[in-house]
């Protein structure tokens, strides 16, 4: 389907009462896996020219590390976090692919967080195309309606480094938070459009101190639309999803107006999220076609403030532009993060990627620094 012509998929058999169980253990990974029955989407096709890897299955479940003052198995780690699947590829060739509670190589498993990287990618090519002249142009140079807002005042690199000032809290702890009141208002009897809900945000600090907080993604992926005029989920299979040579169709879930659901909801196979994640091992280029700016992911990276080297902005990783970088890699070992377990690993130096999709019940992360050691085992072990 052209991308010029893209619509929002009809999906009759969604169902928002599915979101009350969303997280619950019971359902968590079937929901993970079905979000087409829960929320409307918007479709993102892939190519009839696919990319494969080469393909050797190696028992890596096998391989040990230690974490800890512990040795551990690689699968005893799957199994403690959930996983719904993992992958792992060296030089081009698939070593492990293995999935688990009902999931398999044509399998959707939604993004979580992963999505963010994906829209910091579309971001380059944007501004790559001249769409956007300066990261440090005002975000409501383009949008704006955000004139009076939380956003009034921010650059569009303050958005990229989750440095925008804005008032949004993320704690499910706390029931005041606004991801509640994100969740009532876009979803609930008022259904109000996503992108008012961005406008009627108020500001918390000046711009300019990072506090993780996934609605900054949500103005991004508006200045995407805003900018490019195409609706994000178009741009990323005309930018992505078709010359990356996607072997599954994928779809973004959006909200009940269309909007994508910017940070989260993408949800895609495994051996395509690998495919990003090579894209970045490839700083940007594709079988020797430039897809996004070497200059864009030189910049998009490696940490350019102190507050968000590792050890500051996360106890283990540092923060760019919606990447993770952990601790210690100088840029050579990159990772896309989000809840629940969902990663792409990449690692420059051993021409690698490791994708992994789970329910992990602790919920944020806390085994992403455990995650880390285990695939530099993994990486290790391959090279012995």
């Amino acid at each position: 389907m052209s991308t010029n012509t893209q619509t929002m998929a009809a999906s009759p058999q969604h169902d928002l009462a599915k979101l009350e169980t969303l997280l619950h253990e019971d359902h968590i990974a079937w929901n993970f896996g079905h979000m087409d029955h829960i929320l409307p989407k918007r479709d993102i096709h892939a190519p009839s020219d696919k990319f494969r890897f080469s393909e050797e299955d190696r028992d890596l479940g096998i391989v040990r590390y230690n974490y800890g003052g512990q040795t551990s198995t690689v699968q005893q780690y799957m199994d403690k976090v959930h996983a719904t699947g993992w992958l792992v590829i060296k030089d081009d060739t698939i070593a492990t692919e293995r999935y688990y509670s009902g999931y398999g190589r044509q399998s959707t498993a939604m993004s979580m967080s992963v999505a963010k990287s994906i829209v910091s990618l579309l971001m380059g090519i944007a501004f790559d195309e001249g769409a956007m002249e300066n990261v440090l142009d005002p975000v409501t140079r383009y949008l704006p309606e955000l004139a009076g807002s939380g956003y009034d005042g921010a650059r569009i690199k303050d958005v990229l480094q989750m440095s925008s000032g804005v008032r949004f809290n993320e704690d499910y702890a706390d029931p005041d938070a606004e991801i509640y009141t994100f969740l009532q208002d876009v979803f609930g009897e008022s259904a109000m459009p996503i992108t008012q809900f961005v406008r009627k945000l108020t500001r918390l600090q000046p711009p300019g101190q990072f506090q993780y907080k996934s609605i900054d993604t949500q103005v991004l992926c508006m200045l995407l639309e805003r900018t490019t005029g195409k609706k994000p989920s178009a741009y990323l299979e005309e930018k992505l999803w078709q010359p990356l040579g996607m072997e599954y169709d994928a779809y973004w879930n959006t909200d009940l107006h269309g909007n994508e659901i910017a940070f989260t909801f993408v949800n895609a196979a495994l051996r395509d999220y690998a495919k990003i994640g090579r894209l970045v091992l490839h700083q940007g280029t594709w079988n020797g076609r430039r897809i996004v700016s070497e200059r864009w992911m030189n910049e998009s990276i490696i940490p350019d403030r102190k507050d968000l080297m590792a050890g500051q902005a996360d106890e283990f990783f540092g923060y760019q532009y919606q990447w993770w970088t952990p601790r210690g890699s100088d840029g050579s070992e990159v990772m896309a993060r989000g809840i629940y377990g969902q990663h792409i690993y990449i690692n420059r130096r051993e021409n690698a990627v490791i994708v992994k999709t789970g329910v992990d019940p602790t919920v944020f992360n806390v085994h992403d620094d455990e995650a880390v050691t285990a695939y530099r085992a993994i990486l290790a072990h391959l090279v012995d």
